[in-house]
């Protein structure tokens, strides 16, 4: 008897930490696939044949606690290479698969604050960092010292890795059913999970929404005209029905058990919060200067939503 547990345990070790070979497969093609992206040369600059690989697993030796971002969405595998030019500072690529052109754009869109550049489907640039999505991928580009000539030698950089990526992707779906009058499209943010919404706009250190891998949610910004202030609108896709209606009631109880009727509260700072569930979806509007506004908003939504 103890022989045979003892056999379980070795094996029960052995395919812990053995990889499946059809996803060792995938890994490996995966990273040829990378590979292929980046250049060997641009311009006067040269790869300098050191690339550094890290996947879900292994990502906190290179990211330490900013890899918990990327597992917040289906990032796949990180391909880090540096370039080198004799006399200027090296620049450096983390390429990253993040396994679907959404969680691409969700985590470009993360931290939207520089300046649109027109590299890829969507690009940032700001303090010599270049930051794009295109497909299923995710791109820094920057340079480890700043000079005046970094800022042409990263975009050349990232201009050479977008265009070898042949493919563009998709963004998430759930952006088509936004209003788009008065919305601040750099506003737009995509997420999984409740960490990622707190960032954007804190509503509780519980998941109260019961937001998970297969939920998607989108944030979105409505400036009111002449104003500072900004009314904000969360809608949240469910795997069906029944996960957003529980969903739904642990809001209401947790963060607004006074709308028990109405659905719809006026806050300490005089803004209005509304919400509500069609089907599969949880729609709530915060900071709204009327009631009206919260109307609006979700109405406007409510009408693009799919019906089944």
């Amino acid at each position: 008897m103890r022989f045979f547990l003892f056999s379980l345990l070795a094996i029960w070790m052995v395919l812990m930490t053995t990889e499946c070979p059809t996803l060792s497969a995938e890994k490996e093609g995966r990273q040829v696939a990378m590979k292929r992206l980046l250049p060997q040369k641009v311009e006067d600059y040269n790869a300098d044949g050191k690339d550094e690989i890290y996947d879900r697993n292994t990502a906190f030796r290179y990211m330490d606690g900013a890899a918990e971002l990327y597992r917040s969405f289906a990032f796949k595998l990180l391909l880090v290479r540096r370039y080198l030019k004799a006399g200027h500072p090296s620049l450096l690529v983390e390429l990253f698969d993040m396994g679907s052109s959404e969680d691409a754009f969700g985590i470009f869109s993360y931290q939207i604050e520089e300046e649109e550049v027109g590299i890829g489907q969507g690009s940032d640039y700001g303090g010599g960092l270049l930051r794009f999505w295109k497909g299923n991928y995710f791109v820094n580009v920057y340079a480890e010292r700043e000079t005046p000539a970094t800022r042409k030698d990263i975009l050349t950089l990232g201009e050479a890795i977008a265009k070898n990526i042949k493919k563009e992707g998709s963004k998430p779906k759930l952006i088509q059913f936004l209003s788009k009058e008065g919305l601040s499209q750099g506003t737009i943010r995509y997420f999984h999970l409740h960490q990622v919404l707190n960032h954007h706009y804190f509503l509780s250190h519980q998941n109260i929404l019961r937001l998970g891998e297969r939920t998607n949610g989108i944030l979105a910004t409505y400036p009111s005209p002449g104003e500072k202030a900004k009314t904000f609108l969360l809608l949240i896709q469910y795997p069906d029905q029944k996960q957003a209606e529980k969903a739904f009631q642990s809001f209401l109880k947790a963060y607004m058990p006074e709308a028990a009727v109405s659905k719809t509260i006026k806050i300490e700072n005089g803004k209005w919060t509304s919400a509500r569930i069609h089907q599969k979806y949880v729609l709530v509007v915060f900071d709204a200067p009327s009631v009206e506004k919260t109307e609006q908003l979700i109405e406007a939504v409510v009408k693009k939503l799919p019906t089944k």
